[in-house]
């Protein structure tokens, strides 16, 4: 018999400083809102902030959410702190700056198939790309595992170790969860109901993207990419920002946008060198191949 203390759902919400957009995600989150019975499910924000802003604000406005301090060591360590407190028997990540359907959770449910323990969700950009400095992941057909949206069991994470807290940036490493799963033997199957909207967001700088690209270098290496990585790198970077100019409104932002792109480039050509002798230090022997 199920225990009637323990929620079926954990939410974990990880944040960092961007309390306003916390907010607006919380409150699609709120018992009563969301179709499933609030009753079923907990809300959890990890806050990797630099204060305890994000708490004392909650407790005033959001007093049902349980807010723990985040170990400040990069997205996945934070996701997975939130899955330690985690009480239920399922987990479902989002971040702080998208906006859940209604009938997310209970989607999510209605779709649970016997000895299927991984789910992913449809993510949507409803407001669209004017611009090519603007971004958000989207996932419409499945195949992807954005971390954003993912409902997965506590148990089926636990067995893989969770996400690979050596990913220091919001970068690959749902995807390095993705393909860890696959090499444990979980099926994921896509619920398109499930929906989670991403408002697009002002991409980082030039500089910053390029330093994400050592989670990319990270990533290839331990799945068995063929080495060196350098060349399919920049060929992967210049084919998607070029292909994202190309199909976005053309204005001043373009001309940013190359100059960001070569920004990135230059970045990773003066780092990837120490990326690649670090990665090739951790994961000397090829395993698979990575996608």
């Amino acid at each position: 018999m199920a225990d009637a203390s323990r929620p079926l759902i954990s939410v974990v919400v990880p944040t960092r400083d961007r309390l306003e957009l916390l907010r607006r995600c919380l409150d699609r989150l709120a018992p009563g809102v969301q179709t499933l019975d609030g009753e079923q499910y907990e809300v959890i924000v990890t806050d990797d902030g630099n204060s305890d802003s994000a708490r004392l604000e909650l407790a005033a406005t959001h007093a049902w959410v349980r807010v723990i301090n985040g170990p400040r060591h990069g997205p996945a360590a934070n996701r997975n702190a939130g899955a330690r407190a985690a009480h239920g028997t399922w987990i479902a990540f989002t971040d702080d700056d998208t906006e859940p359907s209604a009938q997310w959770l209970s989607a999510f449910m209605q779709a649970c198939t016997e000895g299927v323990r991984v789910y992913e969700g449809q993510t949507t950009c409803e407001g669209g790309f004017g611009s090519p400095l603007f971004h958000a992941p989207e996932n419409l057909t499945g195949g992807k595992l954005w971390s954003c949206n993912i409902f997965i069991s506590s148990d089926a994470f636990a067995k893989v170790g969770g996400f690979d807290e050596a990913f220091r940036y919001p970068h690959m490493e749902d995807q390095d969860l993705r393909l860890r799963l696959h090499a444990a033997g979980e099926r994921i199957l896509f619920v398109r109901e499930a929906i989670v909207n991403h408002p697009p967001r002002r991409q980082p700088s030039g500089d910053r993207l390029g330093a994400y690209r050592e989670s990319e270098v990270r990533y290839l290496y331990k799945h068995g990419a063929a080495r060196p990585v350098r060349a399919h790198l920049y060929a992967r970077i210049i084919r998607y920002r070029i292909g994202v100019i190309r199909n976005t409104p053309k204005s001043f932002d373009s001309v940013f946008a190359f100059w960001s792109l070569v920004r990135e480039l230059w970045y990773v050509y003066t780092h990837i060198g120490g990326w690649e002798s670090t990665a090739a230090a951790e994961f000397p022997a090829q395993r698979g191949r990575a996608s």
